[in-house]
């Protein structure tokens, strides 16, 4: 049976949050000690210095760093300003530390996995108006902090996934508001076997939000028994929390930085702090969190370049037919094909199905909600949509007749043209309330015709089913609880439209 991690949508996150990457303390709340100390000798590198400029350069384009939008100024796309510190104004570090005269303006660290997909920690980020996601963000060998334009500067405007566990795996996969322009995203490792003791690491990142460093010199110290997460001896600070960490060998992403040691230690001669040092075997370790743990999550969620049969998840167009390795009745994913009479354990919401007043100018589909399991379901974020194809010309209105308690409807077009059956879909967004066992939402009697008045076809819509269905389970409607699909197939091959929150 799979684990289901915390789904979040909207920007919001509504449990187990934990404090955002700031302060360089312990957290009060859970007793962890976040990352950040210097192994041996100190391996942060600027990308012009690091030894392998071919690699550098990769880093530099898929490394993004959280910045506060309080303290982003967009008002010249060219040239865009960032607000805050210097290290030394930030935390009182030594004048003569590495790094310390540098801007401190980032709170943590993200790798580009897709186009528009981000991989960070969950402690990270709590809201989608929190941060603004910056490329670029770099020195240069003139010693001057790189510019920064409007192509390099995104919002985030979903969470795919999110998970936090304190002593456990911590990661969050963000959506950016549009596909980042010109940059290749991170090769990630999707194998759940654990890295071998000894693998040499690469971690990518702000250190105390400083401008990009890499650091290498670092490997696998030990696994977590549950393999959410490995433990190494890699040179980090706060702000490289969610960083991107790498097999030196693959360059394959491995890893989310999640938490370790603390950083500093007082300096009392001098009156300020230095990063505290220990030996390469020494103190606790830096964990980071596997990446398969997030892609696993993300790929029931979403599709992506990222996801494939045999990555562990049964994505929203996979099916136990198609990818027997991931879809299994029993995984917990009410897949493609599987239905609440076939599959119990995973289907366990169903979307009944009436034409309720047949006539030529109104699309009539009525819809209730059935909860076959033995437990109580919260239908809250929950969206059931018709697919339709709409002939007569002109804007679409709808309206819920009789109903109790109103829905939220919207016409949408499939992207691409859609398919047979399938070029438009009206989304219901159901009001929010508790199923219990057994029992059935009440019947919403949708109806909805074009401006013109003109009449519809139904015969070819593919969630039409016709005039003597009465109230019963329509598989050619699909249905969304916190945007994941729950029952009903999707219509168009390798397409899958996540409900609009």
């Amino acid at each position: 049976m799979k684990t289901f991690h915390w789904i979040v949508r909207a920007g919001l996150i509504f449990s187990g949050v934990g404090a955002a990457c700031s302060a360089p303390v312990e957290d009060e709340t859970t007793g962890q000690i976040r990352s950040e100390v210097i192994y041996g000798d100190d391996d942060r590198e600027e990308p012009f210095t690091y030894s392998d400029p071919v690699w550098a350069q990769r880093a530099l384009d898929f490394t993004v760093a959280l910045v506060p939008t309080s303290a982003v100024d967009d008002s010249d796309p060219n040239n865009i300003q960032i607000a805050g510190p210097t290290w030394i104004e930030r935390d009182g570090v030594c004048p003569d530390e590495r790094f310390a005269a540098q801007p401190a303006l980032a709170d943590c660290s993200g790798t580009l996995i897709d186009e528009d997909l981000v991989l960070t920690a969950g402690h990270c980020i709590n809201n989608c108006g929190d941060s603004r996601f910056v490329f670029d963000y770099a020195m240069t060998p003139a010693g001057e902090l790189g510019q920064i334009t409007s192509d390099d500067v995104y919002r985030c405007v979903d969470f795919i996934t999110w998970y936090r566990d304190p002593s456990g795996a911590d990661y969050t996969v963000v959506r950016l508001d549009r596909p980042v322009v010109g940059r290749t995203p991170a090769a990630v490792r999707v194998s759940s076997a654990p890295l071998a003791v000894g693998t040499p690491l690469v971690v990518h990142g702000f250190p105390r939000g400083l401008p990009l460093k890499l650091a290498d010199g670092a490997a696998v110290r030990s696994n977590d028994g549950d393999l959410e997460f490995f433990v190494s001896n890699l040179d980090t600070f706060v702000g490289n929390s969610g960083s991107g960490v790498f097999d030196l060998n693959t360059h394959e992403l491995v890893g989310v930085l999640s938490r370790g040691a603390p950083d500093f230690e007082e300096d009392e001669d001098d009156g300020c702090v230095r990063p505290l040092q220990c030996d390469n075997n020494a103190c606790r370790g830096e964990d980071a969190t596997y990446a398969f743990q997030a892609v696993q999550a993300m790929c029931e969620q979403t599709v992506s370049d990222v996801c494939s049969c045999g990555d562990g998840a049964c994505g929203p167009l996979e099916d136990p037919t198609s990818c027997p390795s991931d879809c299994s009745c029993g995984d917990g994913i009410c897949s493609n094909g599987e239905r609440t009479g076939t599959c119990p354990a995973d289907c366990r919401l169903e979307v009944l199905y009436d034409e309720h007043t047949p006539q030529s100018n109104w699309v009539t589909p009525g819809i209730q909600v059935r909860n076959t399991g033995p437990e109580s379901v919260l239908l809250w974020r929950t969206t059931v949509r018709y697919y339709f194809t709409q002939e007569p010309p002109g804007t679409l209105a709808a309206e819920c007749w009789g109903c109790s308690s109103t829905p939220t409807i919207s016409f949408h077009e499939v992207p691409g043209g859609g398919c047979a059956g399938a070029t438009h879909y009206v989304d219901v967004k159901l009001p929010e309330s508790t199923l219990a066992p057994s029992s059935t939402t009440e019947q919403f009697r949708i109806a909805f015709h074009a401006s013109s008045w003109q009449a519809f076809n139904q015969s070819n819509d593919r969630s039409y089913a016709g005039l003597s269905w009465d109230w019963a389970p329509n598989p050619k409607i699909t249905m969304y609880r916190l945007g994941m699909r729950v029952f009903g197939d999707e219509p168009c091959p390798g397409l899958f439209i996540p409900p609009a929150d």
